[in-house]
């Protein structure tokens, strides 16, 4: 038996959300494959089976009697107004057997796939369209042994400078990277023969699923990715559309005052400079807010952040003259970053007293031809760019193994590192949690409690660059409230089996440190720091 959970229930606004009406027979007004005695006939392949190498991977898939299948991703095309992704599953099971929702990763999405698709060079998160019921595109039944089941899911339109993109599927498969995307042709239906009604496929035969027809609006949803870096004196959260960079205001004013320090003229002179070579001045402001911990009264607060705010705003502006527009305003103790009170409380209050710095990053001109005829991504130069990873069939070699022990229950864990990889702007860490016994895993268990959720802002996992020590967080998707726990997301992934003597496969996005790094630390909570894990 196996228990499946994300680092968090994915609750936070989209950046993109377009409600459409649907209408007319076939899927978008497109025709559905008809079955006869066994099966509809096949349709001509568009060009992305032929683009697609192998990209298959055995894994475990489902909350409770998880299915044992081969799922081989095939492409994505563009379609007009809509992109559709195309994959098999193949079961290696020795009796037929029902998914549920054991391929998306939202709970209750039940016999629906909400596989999103990443965009690593971009920085942009793609799901499926949905309706009132779940995701659009194929409706899975009972998975028979040996059949290969052709699979379809329908999403927003992909840009065409896009050439591939990181398919994130529940289970031990996990992640997808290398999913080719290519223009594709007719309606997006199913290509192989549609297994009818109530029939038992040969295994060795390749079928495809009915079309599921949309019930009402259907929601198109595309999100931002923000990434999330610490340093000594600064914390950055950047997407490929905006900025914020919060500096520490112990670094940068005495106590009580908001006056600058010697210090914080220099460590301006930096943000001014990447301000300059980021900030968009065509889409103003930059905007500087100030921020308190809880001490002193409300007034108070408010007012020291606005001074500390303008103390800022007057340094940048002397820097970066009249060409952007700028605003300044106090937050007092409003917006904590980090929950005071606790056994950190000094630390929380610390990271609480900052001066936040936001703007529009600049876009390439020329658009999106322009970039694709150049051999580069639209996006690129605002995410930092990198190239995407190849297709990774498996995780590699252990590097690194810790062990803990869970209290009171005695629960031993084991946990196994794998090589972590960079996929476009983001590095991604790879590893396996092993349950030691003496019992079961429970639900709710895994990372929850006194093991930690995978990326948490307060109690995950993250990833050190050893030289300069700054401190890589998990990947988020959307833009509020990066730092708050309850609504915390990030295009991670683990999977729990609870029997003992089992391992579980688990993965998270951070993003990518500087090209020349080749090993990091991995700051992997209660199993400890675990240094020298190679970046390939």
């Amino acid at each position: 038996m196996a228990y499946r959970w994300r680092s968090r229930e994915l609750t936070v606004p989209v950046t993109m959300v377009a409600v459409l009406t649907v209408s007319g027979c076939g899927v978008f007004g497109g025709s559905r494959a008809a079955p006869s005695e066994g099966a509809s006939p096949a349709r001509p392949r568009p060009s992305v089976t032929s683009a697609a190498a192998s990209l298959a991977k055995e894994g475990w898939f489902g909350p409770t009697g998880p299915l044992h299948a081969r799922v081989e991703m095939r492409g994505v095309e563009r379609l007009a107004g809509r992109s559709v992704l195309r994959f098999t599953v193949t079961s290696l099971e020795d009796e037929a057997r029902h998914t549920g929702n054991s391929f998306g990763t939202a709970a209750g999405d039940f016999g629906s796939y909400r596989i999103p698709l990443i965009d690593p060079v971009g920085g942009k998160v793609y799901h499926p369209l949905t309706d009132q019921v779940g995701t659009l595109g194929s409706k899975p039944g009972y998975y028979q042994p040996g059949v290969r089941y052709e699979t379809v899911v329908y999403y927003p339109p992909i840009p065409a400078d896009v050439r591939t993109v990181t398919a994130i599927t529940a289970g031990t498969a996990g992640e997808f990277t290398g999913v080719p995307v290519v223009d594709g042709t007719g309606a997006g239906g199913p290509l192989s023969p549609t297994a009818a009604p109530g029939a038992t496929p040969a295994p060795g035969t390749t079928v495809s699923w009915p079309l599921r027809e949309p019930a009402g609006q259907v929601t198109s949803t595309v999100q931002d990715l923000y990434g999330i870096t610490e340093g000594v004196e600064k914390t950055t959260i950047a997407s490929g559309g905006d900025e914020t960079v919060g500096l520490r205001t112990d670094v940068l004013f005495a106590f009580d005052s908001d006056r600058l320090t010697a210090r914080a003229r220099a460590v301006l002179d930096d943000v001014a400079e990447e301000t300059r070579e980021k900030a968009d001045p065509g889409r103003p402001p930059v905007l500087v807010e100030g921020h308190t911990d809880g001490k002193g009264t409300h007034a108070y607060n408010m007012a020291l952040s606005l001074r500390r705010a303008e103390a800022v705003r007057k340094e940048l502006q002397a820097r970066l003259g009249g060409a952007y527009r700028y605003r300044a305003t106090g937050r007092g103790e409003t917006e904590p970053v980090a929950r005071e009170g606790g056994a950190d409380d000094e630390e929380a209050r610390a990271r609480n007293r900052r001066v936040e710095i936001s703007y529009r990053i600049k876009q390439p001109t020329g658009g999106p031809m322009a970039s694709q005829a150049a051999g580069t991504h639209s996006d690129e130069t605002a995410t930092g760019g990198g190239r995407p990873a190849p297709f990774h069939a498996d995780d590699g070699a252990t590097v690194a193994s810790r062990t803990t022990t869970r209290q009171p229950s005695g629960q031993r864990l084991r946990l196994d590192v794998k090589p972590f990889y960079r996929d476009g702007a983001y590095l991604v860490a790879v590893f396996d949690i092993v349950n030691l016994g003496p019992g079961d895993l429970g639900a709710g268990t895994g990372y929850g409690g006194d093991v930690a959720y995978i990326g948490g802002w307060y109690t995950g996992f993250s990833v050190v660059d050893p030289a300069s020590q700054t401190v890589y967080r998990a990947v988020r998707m959307g833009p509020d409230d990066p730092r708050g726990p309850d609504d915390y997301v990030d295009p991670g992934w683990a999977t729990f089996n609870v029997k003992p003597s089992t391992g579980n496969r688990g993965f998270f996005y951070v993003p990518t440190p500087p090209p020349g790094v080749t090993s990091v630390t991995f700051d992997a909570g209660p199993f400890g720091r675990i240094d020298h894990v190679p970046v390939r």
